[in-house]
């Protein structure tokens, strides 16, 4: 029998215009003085930041802004962050942006309540004491964050990424407005889109993929499968940014509850070594680590196949679908295309060998060689 637990968090406020109830969610939660972390580019380019200070000033709650947060936040920068917060006696914290500015937010809050530093809880279950509630506004469809319990930051001196994994991240609120993506560029849509598909792939072909999650995760995926190319090709499509958001929820309720995969451990190195965006390594990966599955996993490959494009093929000729998909939607088909220089295999070896976790979680297992394999496939 598969042994299993389930975990749900947060309250979801969804549609367009649900932005306008942050400040009645903050005042909900009991905030008095909220850190929020919010994209530079948003800062800069809308009038978000403004909006924010606003809805929360209505409700008599006060805010500190940090917006120079990066695409792949290190420790010194959630260091900042931690000592602002702190300094200042925030008793909420806010995330608006992409998967970094969310990850940041999640992982002040955490650290207001702990003593120590960002890289003190990289590792799982850490954490000692619950954090200061939570809100995350997610202004791309792609990493889920807004649904996990886990915050991401690369260690800048040793070139590596890792996580703070605990229950005490799980975000006590989301909001999912769809007009709060519709500024987003088609590369930047289209990676973080794909970062999505492979949460939603990874937890359906994961070991501990159960009755309940691989449902969501299929739904997840077919949700992308039809509406990521409507919204590369016309951002403005609201409807289409809707089922993105949606899609990109469920695939982080199945992460949160089935893990990941392989393709997460070959990517983080990409990322710690190289600075390559965490959803264009896992897209570039992806085909690659699905072939090397086979045939274990051909018969769900053919089931996805089956239940998001409605075509009966095998799972290689879904895994070609899946390479068309992404070279149609900008993503480099090779890390050769990243610029990745071939003589670096044994770094990325030795650094996806460190990211455990979803190495365990994966299909099939992979040695040392295997992984030398993939990474020579991908280039």
């Amino acid at each position: 029998m598969i042994q299993f637990k389930l975990t749900f968090s947060p309250e979801v406020f969804a549609g367009p215009d649900s932005f306008e109830r942050l400040g009645e969610v903050a005042k909900k939660l009991g905030g008095n003085c909220a850190f929020v972390v919010i994209d530079r580019f948003l800062s800069e380019k809308t009038d978000l930041k403004e909006k924010t200070i606003k809805l929360l000033e209505d409700q008599g709650i006060r805010s500190i802004i940090y917006d120079r947060i990066t695409s792949e936040p290190t420790t010194d920068t959630g260091n900042e962050c931690v000592c602002i917060a702190r300094e200042n006696r925030c008793d909420i914290t806010i995330g608006i942006g992409g998967g970094s500015a969310l990850d940041t937010a999640k992982a002040v809050a955490g650290l207001i309540k702990n003593p120590g530093l960002i890289e003190d809880y990289q590792g799982i279950d850490k954490l000692k004491f619950p954090s200061v509630p939570k809100i995350m506004i997610p202004t791309t469809a792609g990493t889920g964050s807004e649904v996990t319990f886990t915050a991401v930051f690369v260690r800048e001196k040793e070139k590596k990424k890792g996580g703070i994994n605990s229950k005490y991240l799980y975000p006590e609120a989301a909001i999912l407005d769809p007009l709060l993506t519709l500024s987003l560029p088609p590369h930047i849509t289209a990676s973080t889109g794909m970062d999505a598909f492979c949460h939603a792939i990874e937890s359906y072909l994961s070991r501990k993929a159960n009755f309940f999650t691989m449902p969501i995760s299929m739904e997840a995926m077919r949700l992308i499968w039809k509406n990521l190319p409507v919204v590369f090709k016309d951002g403005s499509n609201i409807e289409a940014r809707e089922k993105m958001l949606y899609a990109s929820f469920l695939a982080g309720i199945g992460l949160a509850n089935a893990g990941v995969t392989a393709v997460h451990s070959l990517s983080y190195p990409l990322g710690g070594l190289f600075g390559i965006p965490h959803g264009t390594a896992n897209a570039v990966l992806l085909p690659y680590v699905l072939e090397s599955g086979l045939p274990h996993t051909g018969h769900l490959l053919e089931e996805i196949a089956w239940n998001i494009t409605g075509k009966g093929v095998t799972a290689k000729s879904f895994i070609e679908m899946l390479k068309e998909f992404e070279e149609f939607h900008g993503i480099p088909q090779t890390l050769t295309h990243l610029k990745i220089p071939q003589n670096s295999i044994e770094q990325l070896v030795e650094g996806a060998m460190q990211v455990k976790v979803p190495l365990e979680n994966n299909p099939v297992e992979l040695s040392r060689q295997d992984i030398i394999k993939i990474y020579q496939a991908a280039f």
